[in-house]
C-alpha cells in the first residue's frame, strides 16, 4: 500500500507550509508549486501520456498572478488528458463571488473560500479518501523531475563534534533529492543532516555534487536518504 498524494499549487509560501505541515500530518506524499504550470510532471505542451492518475488529490490558488488563475490551470490539465477526476480537485480563493462561485460547482471544483480553517479542508478530504485505490499506483513521477521548491533551512554536517549549525535554502525538489544554495563549501559524499525547515522532521542525505557561484555561495545537489 502506497501513501496518498497531494499536489498543491499557490504563490503564497506561508499557506504553502500551512499545508504541506497538515498533509504531512494526516500521512500524504506532498508535492508543492509556487507557480501554475500544466502539470508539475509534463513539461511538454502536448497531452499527458500517462495512463494513470498524477495524484489522489489537487489543490490550487485561484490567483497566482501575473500567470493562470487555478480554475485555467485545471482546465489546462483536463485539455491535455489529466486523470485526476474533477470531484478529487479544489479550488482556494480570497476572492470569491457569485460568478466564481457557479462556476466552481458547475465544474465539479470544491471552493475553500480564505480564510478557512483546516478542518474544513480535512473534511472534504476525508470524503475524497473514501473513492482512493492506494493499491494501485500512481504515474506520472520521475525520480529525476526537479520542480521549484524554496524554504529556509538550518542543517548540520556529519560527524559534527561539537555540532555546528549553517543555513542555507533549498531552491528545487524531486523525488528522492533536493537542490541547495548555501554560504559553505559542501563535498561529494558528504553526509548533512537538515534540523529546520521541512516540516516536524529531520531528514539525512549524503551530498552528490558541489560548485561555487559567488565569493561565498554555492549550489549542492543532496540525495535524501529514506
Amino acid at each position: 500500500m502506497r501513501k496518498p498524494r497531494v499536489i498543491i499549487f499557490d504563490d503564497d509560501a506561508i499557506l504553502l507550509e500551512i499545508l504541506e505541515f497538515y498533509f504531512d500530518r494526516w500521512g500524504y506524499e506532498v508535492f508543492i508549486h509556487q507557480s501554475p504550470l500544466a502539470c508539475l510532471f509534463n513539461s511538454s505542451a502536448g497531452s499527458c501520456k500517462s495512463l494513470d492518475s498524477c495524484a489522489d488529490l489537487m489543490i490550487s490558488d485561484l490567483r497566482m498572478p501575473p500567470q493562470i488563475t487555478g480554475l485555467e490551470l485545471f482546465q489546462l490539465q483536463e485539455q491535455r488528458g489529466c486523470r485526476v477526476e474533477r470531484k478529487m480537485k479544489a479550488i482556494m480563493s480570497g476572492y470569491a463571488d457569485k460568478a466564481l462561485l457557479r462556476q466552481c460547482k458547475d465544474s465539479g471544483y470544491r471552493l475553500f473560500q480564505k480564510p478557512f480553517y483546516t478542518s474544513a479542508i480535512y473534511s472534504w478530504v476525508s470524503e475524497c479518501e473514501k473513492n482512493f485505490d492506494l493499491s494501485k499506483q500512481l504515474g506520472g513521477i520521475k525520480p529525476n523531475k526537479r520542480y521549484d521548491f524554496r524554504r529556509n533551512i538550518e542543517f548540520c554536517l556529519n560527524p559534527s563534534l561539537p555540532e555546528e549549525i549553517f543555513i542555507g535554502f533549498t531552491v528545487n525538489k524531486s523525488i528522492n533529492g533536493l537542490g541547495l544554495r548555501v554560504f559553505n563549501p559542501l563535498y561529494a559524499g558528504q553526509e548533512i543532516t537538515i534540523l529546520k525547515g521541512l516540516g516536524n522532521q529531520k531528514l539525512n542525505g549524503t551530498v552528490v555534487w558541489c560548485t561555487k557561484v559567488g565569493e561565498h555561495a554555492y549550489r549542492a545537489g543532496l540525495h535524501l536518504k529514506g
